[in-house]
């Protein structure tokens, strides 16, 4: 199977999930819920090139003009002390940035489409009315095209295409807190990677229980991902304050 029908077949995986859920729900044990989410985050893009290592930001605020397109979701499954945890980003934005070798440019501008699935398997070790802790691990997989371009200044514009698929395994845990009945905060924490690249991620959220349906919360997400290229190192770096709601069912 190509990278282009893995990638595919993920996302769809993710979103078959989200439609059948409700039905196996039914029928056994296992307990879904599902998770929409807007992350309000800074981007940053690193690259070695041959004129030295070139950095371009992207800001939230001017990510709303320069985003074409993005989709953020969830999906958990639980039964007993086991989960079952896919998260699904799919980013295309224009960033830019200095440039690395003076008046040689005038400045940077990378173009990114990234899609970033994560998968894991967790097993809650710890639960008592005041705090939950699961345990677990899984992959994170990355597909990423970058187009960083250096502007024409005293040299003509010069042109880098990366293209990486890379694939994770990573460790994780989450920590769970009950402040109240309406009121929990959660910390999730995951890392790994292989010899080529690394990855790691931290969130942390404080939550309001409406009913047994819905939750909402608001906290705070970083997520990078770093890896090997031809011509030294790229990174992705996402950062920011998150919203998000949760149907149980």
């Amino acid at each position: 199977m190509s990278i282009k029908n893995l990638k595919k077949a993920c996302a769809g995986a993710v979103l078959l999930a989200l439609s059948t859920a409700p039905a196996v729900a039914q029928e056994s044990n296992w307990k879904f819920s599902t998770s929409a989410y807007l992350w309000l985050n800074d981007t940053t893009v690193t690259a070695d090139t041959p004129r030295g290592e070139v950095t371009s930001t992207l800001d939230f605020s001017d990510a709303i003009d320069k985003l074409d397109f993005a989709f953020m979701g969830t999906v958990e499954a639980r039964n007993g002390p086991w989960g079952v945890v896919g998260d699904l980003m799919y980013f295309k934005l224009t960033a830019e940035g200095p440039s690395p070798a003076g008046v040689l440019f005038s400045g940077v501008k990378a173009e990114s489409k990234t899609t970033i699935l994560g998968t894991y398997v967790t097993y809650r070790v710890h639960q008592d009315s005041m705090i939950a802790v699961d345990l677990g691990a899984g992959v994170r997989s990355l597909w990423v095209n970058t187009d960083t371009r250096l502007l024409a200044g005293a040299l003509p514009a010069e042109q880098f295409k990366e293209s990486k698929n890379l694939l994770d395994p990573v460790a994780a845990a989450r920590i769970r807190l009950t402040f109240t009945d309406q009121f929990f905060g959660a910390l999730w924490l995951d890392g790994g990677g292989t010899n080529d690249s690394k990855t790691w991620q931290v969130l942390a959220t404080v939550g309001y229980k409406l009913n047994e349906k819905w939750t909402f919360q608001a906290g705070y997400r970083y997520l990078e991902h770093e890896w090997d290229t031809s011509l030294g190192k790229a990174s992705l770096e996402f950062s920011g304050p998150i919203l998000g709601a949760t149907y149980r069912f």
